[in-house]
């Protein structure tokens, strides 16, 4: 089945999309959290998103550096 057929059919029936990511004011507490020590995957359970959405703002607002995908030494 393809997926817009799917989205189709969940969109007909109300069912949720999923939620977009961090608003400002959500990317300050986020950043305020980070700070206290909390960790990024508590940080995402208490805002109801994915570790990555709040890897995503720190690395905005420059709390974590980005520093691109691992590479293995082989």
């Amino acid at each position: 089945m393809h997926r817009a057929t799917v989205f189709s059919h969940l969109r007909r029936r109300n069912v949720p999309s999923r939620r977009p990511g961090l608003g400002i004011d959500e990317k300050a507490e986020a950043v305020r959290l980070a700070r206290a020590g909390v960790s990024m995957r508590a940080i995402g359970r208490r805002m109801g998103v994915d570790r990555k959405a709040v890897r995503s703002a720190l690395v905005d607002a420059g709390v974590i550096m980005d520093v691109g995908p691992r590479t293995t030494d082989r």
